[in-house]
């Protein structure tokens, strides 16, 4: 978006743990539809912080159209705190 350079691909590092709460939510994965609440976190894929874990998404399709299943969310922390990192692997057209 933006008519910025797309970005092929999303690479985010847990730096710490958490108690209790503060997955990375993926509500559209599956084909689900869109969330009527991005701060519901009920539904779709969670991935918990694990300390020096992470996890890799394409935002991309291969023919270049926007992934619908990259669609992520920060889930509410609810005990401890969060700290991550997050690369965007850009695509550079020629």
């Amino acid at each position: 978006g933006g008519g910025g350079t797309p970005r092929l691909a999303t690479v985010f590092w847990y730096l710490s743990g958490v108690e209790a709460g503060g997955a990375t939510v993926f509500p559209r994965a599956g084909g689900l539809p869109l969330p009527n609440d991005l701060r519901d976190c009920s539904q779709g894929h969670q991935v918990l912080p694990k300390p020096q874990g992470g996890i890799i998404f394409y935002n991309l399709l291969a023919d270049g159209f926007g992934d619908n299943a990259s669609m992520h969310a920060a889930c509410r922390v609810e005990v401890g705190q969060k700290w991550a990192a997050n690369k965007w692997v850009k695509n550079e057209m020629g």
